[in-house]
């Protein structure tokens, strides 16, 4: 399958932060969008912000004055227009256009995978695997378990979620534990693992070059003490020609 490459990074660990919800990681991700990979930079409008990501320009508002609160944009005026620039971080979640774009997804339900996908496992091809409950998300999410229930409702209908039963308990309520896997492929994201294949190959790379580097360290060494021995044998013959007796550490007459 053709993968298209263009995506934005979401930081992780955003909803930690004071007052932030799954749909301000949406509105941060829709304004990345727009950003200039030299400068880090972008000037989209409110109006083009609300088209694009399904949220009132009040809603924007507050939620850009969030995300500069807790340090992930920066904001300075240019005349009439707002340029924001984004602040470096390590660790991200990657998201594609063609996630960002879809039309099957409503605006919430972009902005709940958007936060879920940080704590999904991702050791299958094609899907994202998570075991923790309804409440567990509640609380790492900032959204109510009535919320998540609907939103997993929906994604299930679209053919994006399914919720497996297993026969684990859960050690606090005694329930059997859910699992529930979303088809990051068919949302668009098989980005993930064209990065990982990428991050993979660069592993790979960079294992190889050191291993070369040390056989290479090792022929030099043996270089330079074959160097050394032809020095030594070379005063030997010097030596023996002209009659003298030689010693590797110094020469007697």
């Amino acid at each position: 399958m053709k993968t298209n490459k263009q995506h934005i990074q979401l930081p992780n660990n955003m909803i930690k932060k004071n007052g932030l919800e799954p749909k301000d990681l949406l509105i941060y991700a829709t304004l990345k969008k727009y950003m200039s990979n030299e400068t880090k930079e972008c000037f989209p409008s409110l109006e083009t912000l609300s088209r694009e990501s399904g949220y009132s320009i009040n809603t924007i508002r507050k939620s850009i004055s969030l995300l500069q609160d807790n340090k992930y944009i920066t904001i300075r005026k240019e005349g009439r227009k707002n340029v924001y620039r984004f602040n470096p971080h390590k660790k991200f979640e990657p998201f594609s256009y063609e996630f960002l774009e879809c039309d099957t997804l409503e605006t919430n339900e972009k902005a709940y995978v958007l936060a879920y996908q940080q704590f999904l496992i991702k050791d299958q091809d094609g899907f994202g695997k998570t075991s923790f409950t309804n409440e567990t998300i509640s609380e790492k999410l900032n959204i109510s378990t009535r919320t998540i229930a609907r939103l997993d409702s929906a994604l299930i209908k679209k053919g994006f979620l399914n919720i497996v039963k297993t026969n684990a308990k859960d050690p606090v309520t005694g329930l059997f534990i859910n699992e529930k896997f979303f088809h990051l492929d068919e949302l668009g994201q098989a980005i993930i693992w064209t990065l990982q294949k990428h991050d993979e190959d660069i592993e790979e790379l960079k294992e190889v070059t050191e291993s070369h580097t040390k056989d290479l360290k090792i022929v030099l060494k043996e270089n330079d003490a074959i160097k050394q021995r032809m020095e030594e044998m070379q005063k030997e013959i010097n030596a023996l020609k002209y009659g003298i007796k030689y010693n590797n550490d110094e020469i007697k007459m």
